[in-house]
């Protein structure tokens, strides 16, 4: 957790770990200062699809796949193109889904009824 923080306010530090060029740079630092700070809701999203599906929900869990996937890519063509946003804008569309992921993965979870209490008969 702490390594996310530390890629947000600095994420130089966190890629010169893994390259020296240039363009990794100007493309990595501008990405880990909009994406890293909400990689903890990609971690919990990832972590209640599989809950998901453990309770018996997974459709549940593929529909949020699949409606934050198309999000994010409509929202990072509209952040580039239309709003002319560039690659901020787009970096800020990846943050939105995983928020958005995160969110409709625990409204899944949280959905999910307690099986009834009463007694089954046995014949």
């Amino acid at each position: 957790m702490w390594s996310h923080g530390i890629a947000a306010i600095q994420p130089l530090l966190w890629i010169g770990l893994f390259s020296d060029d240039g363009d990794v740079a100007r493309f990595g630092a501008p990405y880990l200062r909009i994406v890293a700070p909400v990689h903890l809701c990609f971690g919990l999203g990832l972590g209640l699809f599989f809950v998901t599906q453990g309770v018996s929900r997974a459709v549940a869990g593929m529909n949020a796949n699949a409606v934050c996937m198309i999000t994010s890519a409509g929202g990072g063509l509209v952040a580039v193109y239309w709003l002319d946003l560039g690659i901020a804008g787009f970096f800020a569309a990846v943050a939105a889904w995983f928020s958005l992921y995160a969110g409709m993965l625990v409204h899944a979870v949280f959905r999910v009824k307690a099986p009834s209490a009463t007694p089954q008969t046995i014949r």
